[in-house]
């Protein structure tokens, strides 16, 4: 009888340590899966701010964007998302906000293959705002 319990307590303690095995083993993964998740959001982000990242190749197409007097940053980065003129609305207000450009007010003619800085360039400017006709 001691023997048969002997057996059973060894079998028990290789389970546990399996059990325990496996469960380490899926723990790890998930961090690992969670960094790289992570990670690879971060590099985006970053990416779309601080790089060259445009929404459509060369050539892309020509969009007029009308900015109002006292319109927020978000509305404007919204807007230019609306047009697909930047990727991500929240990395160019993110920019925008970092950088501290002031965007003037205006028509502006962008394309949908300018970069951030491109695009900031242009809206920062107020030479280079369309000039609108009276009707």
């Amino acid at each position: 009888m001691e023997n048969k319990s002997q057996s059973t307590k060894a079998v028990l303690d290789i389970f546990g340590f399996l059990l325990g095995m496996i469960l380490n083993i899926v723990f790890y993964a998930v961090v690992a899966f969670a960094i790289y998740f992570v990670s690879a959001r971060v590099y985006e982000y970053s990416y779309q701010v601080f790089g060259d990242r445009v929404c459509e190749a060369a050539p892309g197409r020509d969009v007029q964007i009308h900015i109002d007097e006292g319109e927020s940053t978000m509305e404007i980065a919204n807007k230019l998302y609306m047009n697909k003129v930047v990727v991500n609305k929240y990395t160019f207000y993110l920019k925008v906000r970092l950088f501290e450009k002031d965007i003037m007010q205006g028509t502006f003619l962008l394309n949908t293959s300018m970069t951030y800085d491109e695009v900031l360039s242009v809206i920062t400017d107020l030479s280079n705002a369309i000039v609108e006709e009276a009707s």
